[in-house]
């Protein structure tokens, strides 16, 4: 049986009641909408709604806002407008008489169009306290906020601008705008629910910023946040418009399919126990980047999903932490600060935030998030990094991989096109659809592996086994090996996808577009042995090409020629080539910067190219030209020979 039929044999072990589930989902989402808006409506009435006789002023509200026989100030939910009032929240204070006695209720006072403080929530400690806000805009749309009771402190300018950004309509009274928090931290909502502070898997529950699938102990949770814009998930058109006119017409396309792949694949991190990393689309620009990001955009959302690398690694916390389990897509990353790529690199991949000290010095718990990443840019990470002057490290390649953009076809990102389909017409199409269709597919695939999260896990990790073992061989090293880990992700992420029936494709097309994105990158890199020791024979060939003449002394100089500035050692001429006789600390500080030197010494003796000392260690005893007898690394031509 090839890797094929068993990678299909085991997606099928999925339940079909799975996609069963789905189609029902989708087919009844409208009804279901409608009903929980009615029934939400009917509560809210049976809740807060005011008789007539109860409002301020009836000798019935007086007995029932009367406290040890006294009228207390309150606040009243006004929910729809009647013949005395409009909908909202109102201060009702009491009225005194000259004498300061209390003579009834004073006239009511708006404070803001209606707003539902509907539950209280805690994280799964008991901490991180907040209230769930539910409150229409003008337009009578419903908005829900899990607010962070922190907000409340202070002046409440923060809360008071989050809610008018979102729609709310607060007085412009300057002593009443302050009652707003005071309504919301005074009110004793009944039902509660457990808040988390990033996106993602948090047990059998996924979360999103506005929607989660399924429940913790029969107890919502939600996604509580200072902010309500952080991810911008949204949908437009419909799922089949997603799947005819953006992921069918990218079958044949590599790069575009394993775009795509990535945004199923985000999810999936949590379920195989893989951190979080990314992929980098390297190429000239009119290659066709964009319209890669374009439609892997357009499973989460418009194309306002996609966000820049121009961020500080401070502000890059906090997205990444709404993007956790999902797919961050940033294009140009030729906009990061060249100091600081590496560091952001590591960042986003390694999933935890910089440790801070709060006012009394006692550490804050770390911003931690698994994310994955799609970018593209004119120039790679290493690149970037070297512009100031910087290493790429093995670690850092892994952690961002660099994947050419060219298909090899002639067509850019395109693998092929017929004589009559033009590349830019055809990607205008696509970036076209993905504006036009978006949003539905990861709402979809969230259903689906929510449903069946048991099969569902030991599925992927089978398949994403076998497909491994297609792109590696016997002799593959671990970073190759780790890289391999990476495109079997999202090989199987889009076979999953398409087992739901969400993508179009026919079973395969996603591990042949990993398998040939894969066999690309390879290629550019030109090796699946490690790559730093080959950077390294790079570097201390770079430097001798560099500073052979100028900083090495010619082994036969006559003893009264011109000194050698800041000379780095001796050069003596053979007739194989070159020997260099560097001195150590010369070795040590600048041929090898950015490295350990003893692996570069040993990276240099097992390519004959350094010729060891009489106990086999790295430097030689020798007497120089300047009569001392000193320990020196002696590389020979050999450095250059198939270089």
């Amino acid at each position: 049986m090839n890797g094929m039929e068993t990678l299909s044999r085991h997606v099928r072990e999925i339940d079909k009641q799975a996609i069963a589930d789905l189609d029902l989902l989708d087919r009844l989402a409208p009804v279901q909408t409608l009903a929980k808006n009615a029934r939400d409506s009917r509560d809210t009435r049976d809740t807060l709604r005011t008789k007539a006789s109860d409002r301020p002023g009836s000798k019935s509200a007086e007995r029932d806002k009367r406290d040890n026989g006294e009228l207390r100030p309150h606040f009243e939910l006004v929910e729809c407008d009647d013949a005395t009032r409009a909908a909202g929240v109102y201060w009702i204070d009491v009225a005194r008489d000259g004498s300061g006695e209390i003579t009834g209720y004073a006239p009511s006072r708006w404070i803001c169009s209606p707003l539902r403080v509907a539950a209280d929530t805690r994280d799964m400690q008991g901490g991180e306290w907040g209230r769930l806000l539910v409150f229409p805009d003008r337009d009578g749309r419903e908005h829900r906020w899990c607010m962070p009771m922190q907000m409340l402190a202070g002046g409440g300018e923060e809360l008071r601008g989050e809610l008018l950004r979102e729609g709310l309509t607060i007085t412009s009274n300057t002593k009443d705008r302050g009652k707003l928090a005071d309504y919301i931290q005074t009110e004793k909502p009944k039902a509660a629910a457990r808040c988390v502070t990033r996106t993602g898997w948090h047990g059998d529950v996924f979360v999103l910023p506005r929607e989660t699938f399924g429940e913790a102990d029969g107890e919502s949770v939600l996604f509580q946040s200072a902010s309500l814009d952080g991810v911008a998930l949204g949908q437009g058109g419909t799922l089949e418009g997603w799947r005819e006119q953006v992921a069918a017409r990218c079958v044949g396309h590599s790069r575009l399919v394993l775009s795509i792949c990535a945004g199923f694949a985000g999810p999936c991190l949590g379920l195989l126990g893989m951190d979080g990393g990314g992929f980098h689309l390297r190429g000239a620009s009119s290659t066709g980047k964009s319209t890669a990001l374009s439609v892997a955009t357009s499973l989460y959302g418009s194309p306002s999903f996609l966000r820049t690398w121009r961020n500080t690694d401070n502000a890059l916390e906090g997205i990444a932490a709404m993007h956790s389990d999902l797919l961050l897509v940033l294009d140009e990353i030729g906009q990061l600060e060249p100091k600081h790529a590496g560091a952001v690199a590591y960042l986003l991949a390694n999933g935890q935030g910089k440790g801070r000290a709060a006012r009394d010095g006692s550490p804050r718990a770390l911003t931690t998030w698994r994310v994955l990443f799609l970018s593209a840019g004119e120039i790679g990470l290493g690149d970037l990094v070297t512009q100031s002057g910087g290493k790429v490290r093995a670690g850092q390649e892994v952690r961002v991989i660099d994947l050419p953009a060219d298909a090899g076809a002639g067509c850019g990102i395109f693998n092929a096109l017929s004589d009559d389909v033009a590349p830019g017409l055809l990607a205008d199409e696509l970036k076209a659809a993905s504006a036009t269709h978006y949003g539905h597919a990861l709402p979809a695939f969230l259903r689906a592996l929510v449903a069946d999260q048991g099969k569902v896990r030991k599925t992927l990790a089978e398949s994403q086994k076998v497909i491994f073992a297609n792109l590696v061989g016997p002799n593959t090293t671990g970073q190759v090996r780790r890289v391999a880990e990476r495109f079997a992700l999202l090989g199987v992420a889009g076979e999953l996808a398409t087992y739901y029936q969400l993508t179009g494709w026919r079973t395969g097309e996603a591990t042949r577009a990993a398998q040939a994105c894969f066999s690309a990158w390879l290629a550019a890199r030109g090796t699946d042995g490690a790559s730093e020791p080959t950077a390294m024979l790079e570097q201390v060939r770079a430097f001798l090409s560099a500073h052979g003449e100028s900083r090495f002394t010619d082994w036969s100089v006559m003893d009264d020629a011109p000194r050698t500035i800041n000379r780095a050692g001796f050069r003596k001429r053979t007739d194989a080539g070159p020997v260099f006789y560097i001195e150590r600390e010369a070795f040590r500080r600048e041929v090898c910067t950015g490295f350990d030197p003893a692996a570069v010494a040993k990276t240099l003796m097992e390519a004959g190219a350094l010729l060891p000392g009489s106990n086999g260690e790295a430097t030689r005893k020798e007497r120089l030209p300047d009569g001392r007898s000193v320990r020196v690394y002696v590389v020979t031509s050999t450095l250059w020979a198939g270089a």
